[in-house]
């Protein structure tokens, strides 16, 4: 009943444009949006809903279209109410994982669907964001660089070299030369991103020329931290958890026991319940706080425990549930779906909310999001599933 209700939900989003973040169209959520719509995507290809196909395929296109000459692609579409379109590419700052869902939303199309002249005509398309992804190496060391604001968690103080954004990043080229083979171009690049990642947010430390901050990583390794690093910059390695950045380094097969103690310390601790999305709550006696409070481009959400601020978000917690079932820890994923079940029925009604605040455990944010949906379905995503879709 729960998927089937999910489901329904990325079913009410449909739009001529593709799938919209819901459909309860607030703020700059009624639009296209390419990491929403993209991972509404990776949902029906991982349980392969067929009848939503062809939406797919509109918020590629949709997305496509408005790319710049320069190959960046917007962060979301709309429409005003004069039929005109509306284009975003970052009201504050771009988006570098508006990029990478893209291509990887693009490519898992053309992997479950044989369309010929799709595949032609996105070819250059995809290959130009490719380019811009080089740029934002901003160094040419192989990982991007992701400014304040500059991705999902835009109203978190997370930037630099991010984790969950190269990740992104690999995985677009994973799937781009899946499809495109030909492109030996850049199949270098695939194997510099993938060693790039392992020695600058994990133990490995070789080959010793990519390493990028050797001194802050040191510092990090000393601190013995339990999980995988969600950033690092020019000064230090971020020391907070971050669940996507963790389920997405989990899923490209990344050894790391002590990140699934982690996250089960979090399921069974009765004062948590759920995995945040980030982690520990900055507190407005925190040195962080007057950065975090001034982060924000409607109204204030990061108060204590909530939004990216400690709240647990179900679409963050499914990433982390299929790099959690990659690694065989199917008891922790089903302890979670289980959780967030009990959640939807008897506390959120079915809504799938945007985000739990974890203090008081009640759902927060917009109501009906395919990003919720889609991180339930992830949840219920076996380890066949995930490998046929995405072949790690």
């Amino acid at each position: 009943m729960i998927k089937e209700a999910a489901i329904n939900i990325l079913s009410k989003s449909t739009h001529p444009l593709g799938f919209l973040a819901t459909a309860q169209a607030e703020e700059n959520y009624g639009r296209v949006w390419s990491r929403d719509s993209a991972i509404t995507a990776l949902a029906i290809c991982l349980h392969e809903i067929e009848e939503l196909y062809p939406t797919i395929k509109k918020s590629i296109l949709t997305l496509g279209e408005n790319q710049l000459e320069n190959g960046l692609i917007p962060s979301n579409v709309g429409v005003n109410t004069s039929g005109d379109s509306i284009v975003s590419y970052g009201t504050l700052v771009g988006r570098v994982d508006a990029q990478t869902w893209w291509i990887i939303q693009s490519c898992l199309f053309l992997k479950l669907n044989i369309d010929e002249e799709l595949k032609r005509q996105l070819r250059p398309k995809l290959i130009k964001t490719l380019q811009v992804l080089d740029i934002l190496e901003y160094n040419a060391r192989n990982l991007v660089y992701t400014p304040l604001g500059g991705n999902w968690a835009d109203e978190y103080l997370i930037s630099g070299y991010t984790l969950y954004d190269n990740v992104l990043r690999y995985l677009a080229l994973h799937l781009f030369l899946q499809i495109y083979p030909d492109e030996i171009q850049f199949q270098e690049k695939h194997h510099l991103v993938y060693t790039a990642l392992i020695v600058n947010f994990t133990n490995e430390s070789q080959p010793e020329s990519m390493q990028i901050n050797p001194r802050s990583k040191a510092i990090w390794q000393e601190r013995k931290m339990p999980y995988f690093p969600a950033a690092f910059d020019a000064s230090k390695y971020a020391p907070f958890w971050d669940a996507a950045a963790n389920g997405l380094a989990l899923l490209l097969g990344f050894d790391r026991s002590s990140t699934i103690e982690t996250i089960q310390s979090y399921i069974h601790d009765s004062n948590i319940g759920f995995v945040p999305a980030f982690w520990p709550v900055i507190q407005p006696n925190d040195p962080e706080w007057n950065l975090l409070e001034q982060q924000f481009n409607y109204a204030f959400k990061n108060k204590p425990f909530h939004f990216h601020n400690g709240g647990s978000w179900p679409v963050m917690t499914g990433i982390l549930g299929l790099g959690l079932r990659s690694q065989n820890c199917d008891s922790i994923v089903d302890k979670m779906k289980y959780d967030y079940e009990q959640f939807l029925q008897q506390t959120d009604k079915m809504q799938f909310s945007e985000y739990i605040s974890l203090d008081e455990k009640l759902p927060g944010g917009k109501k009906e999001l395919c990003f919720s949906a889609a991180g339930y379905l992830f949840l219920c995503a076996n380890k066949q599933q995930i490998k046929k879709v995405l072949n790690l």
